[in-house]
This record gives C-alpha cells, structure tokens and sequence, in this order.
C-alpha cells in the first residue's frame, strides 16, 4: 500500500496541470484522503471529477489505487483499463496502469484461490500480552528460541523505551506443547536490545542482531556467541567480510554451520535490502555473495531462513508479485551458487500487510511464524501452521554425529563431526567448534567404555606431505581438547590422512570443503 500512496503522490503535480477547473480541486481532494486512509471518501471524489471531465485518465489511475486499497481487485482492474484506454500517448501512466492491472488481476486469482492456512497460536506458555517474533529452532525440534519486545525495566538502560531479549522455551514430548519460555541470561542478553538470531542445529551457537553496540557507524551488526560449560560466551562482533559499513541483519545459519544467508543494505545490491550469504572456509569467512535476481529486487528483501535441508530458502519481500506490502516466499536451489524462481507463499497466508520471520520445522509440514492478526495474547504473537504442499522443503531426519560416536561400539562405523573448523592452513580450532567438542566430551563421560580415534583430513590443495602433517597436527588439536576436558589419554587417539580419503569432488569449493573434515572412529 506504500507503493500506491508514493504513485498518488506523484500523479498530483501532473495530473491536474491540463484539467477544467472544476476537476481540479475535486482530485486534490482524493489525494489528501487517499493519503490518509479515506478511501471510500477519495472514490467519491474521483467519480465527481469524472463526471465533469470523462477523459481524465489520471483520475482512474487514482481511482484504481483505492480499490486497490480496499482489495477490491476486480473493480481496480477495471480502473486501469480505462486509463489505458484514455491516455495511450502517456507512457508513464500507461506502465503504471499495466503494472496495476497485473497485479490485480493476480491478487484476485489467490484470493479465489487460497491455500490451506490454519494458523495455531503457541500459547501462553511462550506468547504474552508483549511482542513476540523471530523464531529459531534446532534440529531436533526440542529448543525455540524468539525475541520479546516488552516495556523497558527499571533497573535496565532508560535512553531506550523498550528492550528486545531472547527468550528460550524447551518442547514438552509429554504435553505435545512448548513449555515456559524463560529470558536467556547474561551475557548473550544485555541492558542493549538483541534479535533477530540463528542458531546451529545443536542450539550452541547463536548468530544474531545488536545495534548501537560499541559505536558500530551502522548501528546494526552481526554477532556471535557460544554456549559452553561456564555459560554462554561474551558476543563477539563477526566483523568483516561479513559485517560493514552499511547494515547487516537477519542471519540464518545452514544445518552444517558452514552458510550464513543474512540481509544488508550493502553496495552491489539490486536495491534497498537484498540477500546475501558468505561460507565458512578454513576458519574464515568468505567475502558475501548476492543470490541474485530471482531471489533479490528493486524492493527490499529481509528475514532470509535456510531450511534444515540446505536447498529450501524461505524469505519476504515487497519487491516480488504480492498481496501487498511485505509477503513470504520460497526459493529452491538449483546448484550451488544458483536459486530458483521465488514463489509467494500464496492468500492468506500472505495478506496486504506485511508478513515476515518465517521458519519451517524438519518435518517439513510445520511452519512457525510472527502475526499481529486478531485474537492474539498481546500485539504480535508466535503462530504455527502446516505449510501447504507445494512450498515444502524435504523432510529431514537429522542424526546428531555426536549421538552416533556414542553407538560406534555397536556401529562400527566412522562418524564426520559436521562443526569443527580451523583458522586458515594452521591446526587453531574456531570458538565455535569448542561447543561441539564439549558435547563429544560429555559424551565420552556418559560412556566411560568408549575408546575413540581422532582422523584428521583435508583437501588437496598443497603437497601431499604438507597436507598430512596438518591433518595430523589438526587431529591433535581435538584429542588435546578433550584431554583438557577430562578425558583418559589411553581412551583417545589421533591420526593424519591427509588427502588420502576424499569424500567429494576436490575441484570445487564445496568439493574441498566436504573433505577437510575431523572424524571419529571406534578403537578395537
């Protein structure tokens, strides 16, 4: 509806330049009540300057961005056919016109035609007479985590009315219901506002939002913190590439750790805020790369999610062909750098306001979602709802590589630990993959019987020699780690293969990324 009123301001100076003078002030009329909201009133007013002058084309253009406005699409594309057909020497108001038709004429066929939608609220256990929103989940679908937006505390900062935290609630397999949600402690909260995060498929990683943290010049970065054995770690600004001079927000982390899809108002954008992802490569993070013209527009494009299956992209746009406003789409992946075309989610799932932070469970069928619709706990309230078909992504069953270490007795199987990374060509270990190690070292605690080798391997970049030293030295890292964990020396030990044993194709970054991987296999 923001568009309509920008094009209503424009028409004003234009439109009544040639007209009687009688139709003039009748259509500087419907413009002021256009603008704010009097739509009905602004339809009188046009028809009366249509009665005085039949021919005034820009007065349908107008009268179809009212009609537009009250979603009666029919009637609106009627509106600009007849501007079509009294202007045809004006190309500006001819495209506005075809461009309005379009869009009608779309948003009747998906209101004719609407998809499955019976959103559920979460409940008071999670949904307050506050605002909730940006959902995250893990993969196991045990752990939610949601930001609240709630009147500012006392005891808290005063020069900002209200605080944004994260709040965590734990799914009850006895009740079938998300139990109490409690506010996350220091210092991943603060007496700053938090949101807008992702978390790693284990829940021990935490990517999100702050804004006017440490004098940033943006007032939005990313940050990252860690859940360790003594808490969670101080968030730590990720910095550049990632992070820059303009605004960066929105983060959703891929299931293997190694994607981060995120939004930014960047340079070498297609317009206002587009999509971008950078990957994980030696420790690093690689420079961000735009996912291109069938995901990103003129418009803006934000709350980007990367669902468990890394090849179904959820996101929302006022760019796209919509219902209005902000509306959510999906896109599928065609290859590794590639997307497919966006599809809108579909009416009314998708309404004239805007919709945003959308989530999709593992199952695939279950979607979880922020709504200000009526009958809510509070303004804006946490939903679910079965996605309909056709914007699904696969199911997925995900196998947590360190339950299956605790099974190689009786497996007797290799296990590839998905989230252990080293900083580029060294054997330093990334922070983030300390959460990993802390849960194979627990792990290791619960079966005290479990004798385990560590194998290092990498891709074939460099000499066959240097590529087994570090994989070597990379593999001690890890038995050193659990060793300060706790764990007997005599139950752990290490190797080097070098790149002896790929797992992929070595000519691509993908390629090499899946071979340099830390695995674990039973001792005899």
């Amino acid at each position: 509806m923001r568009r309509y009123l920008a094009i209503v301001m424009l028409l004003l100076p234009v439109a009544v330049a040639g007209q009687t003078k009688k139709s003039e002030p009748l259509f500087e009329q419907a413009v002021e009540k256009s603008i704010v909201g009097q739509y009905e009133e602004a339809i009188k007013l046009l028809n009366k300057a249509l009665d005085v002058d039949p021919t005034y084309a820009e007065a349908y253009l107008l009268l179809g961005n009212q009609y537009m406005a009250l979603e009666q699409y029919a009637t609106a594309g009627e509106q600009y056919r007849h501007c079509l057909d009294l202007n045809p020497a004006s190309p500006r108001w001819q495209q506005e016109a075809r461009e309005g038709m379009r869009t009608a004429e779309w948003r009747r066929k998906a209101v004719e035609h609407p998809v499955p939608f019976v959103p559920i609220n979460l409940g008071p256990n999670v949904n307050t007479e506050d605002d909730e929103y940006m959902p995250a989940l893990t993969a196991d679908y045990r752990t939610l985590v949601f930001t609240r937006r709630s009147p500012r505390r006392a005891t808290t900062r005063r020069d900002l009315p209200q605080e944004e935290d994260f709040y965590i609630s734990l799914y009850d397999t006895m009740e079938l219901n998300w139990g109490p949600a409690e506010r996350m402690p220091e210092p991943l909260n603060s007496n700053a506002n938090e949101g807008a995060q992702t978390l790693s498929h284990d829940g021990r990683v935490v990517i999100f939002t702050a804004c006017g943290r440490n004098n940033e010049p943006t007032g939005c970065d990313l940050y990252l913190s860690v859940r360790t054995p003594k808490g969670w770690s101080r968030p730590r600004n990720l910095g550049a590439p990632v992070n820059s001079t303009y605004w960066e927000s929105f983060p959703s982390l891929s299931i293997d750790g190694r994607t981060l899809y995120f939004a930014s108002n960047r340079r070498g954008g297609y317009g206002g805020t587009d999509i971008w992802c950078c990957t994980l490569e030696e420790g690093r993070w690689s420079e961000p790369r735009n996912l291109g013209s069938t995901v990103n527009t003129a418009g803006n494009e934000t709350s980007p999610y990367i669902h468990f299956d890394d090849q179904t992209l959820y996101f929302s746009s006022n760019g796209h062909m919509g219902m209005g406003g902000a509306d959510l789409y999906v896109s599928k992946r065609v290859d590794d750098s590639t997307w497919g075309a966006a599809r809108n989610l579909g009416y009314p799932i998708n309404t004239p306001g805007d919709e945003a932070s959308l989530i999709v469970a593992p199952d695939g069928r279950t979607a979880i979602f922020a709504s200000d619709r009526y009958g809510g706990y509070g303004r804006q309230d946490l939903y679910s709802f079965v996605l309909p078909a056709p914007a699904r992504p696969e199911r997925i069953t995900f196998i947590d590589p360190v339950r299956q270490a605790e099974n190689l007795l009786t497996l007797g199987d290799t296990v590839t630990l998905k989230n252990i990374f080293f900083h580029t060509g060294s054997a330093t270990l990334v922070e983030t993959s300390l959460a990993e190690l802390d849960r194979l070292a627990e792990a290791l605690r619960r079966h005290p019987t479990l004798r385990l080798e560590v194998g290092g391997h990498t891709d074939a970049v460099g000499s066959d020699e240097d590529n087994l030293l570090l994989s070597e030295r990379r593999a001690k890292a890890v038995y050193d780690y659990l060793i300060l964990c706790g764990i007997d020396p005599s139950r752990l030990t290490y190797r080097g293969y070098g790149e002896s044993r790929p797992v992929a194709d070595n000519e691509t970054p993908e390629g090499r990324a899946a071979n340099r991987r830390t695995t674990l296999s039973p001792l005899k």
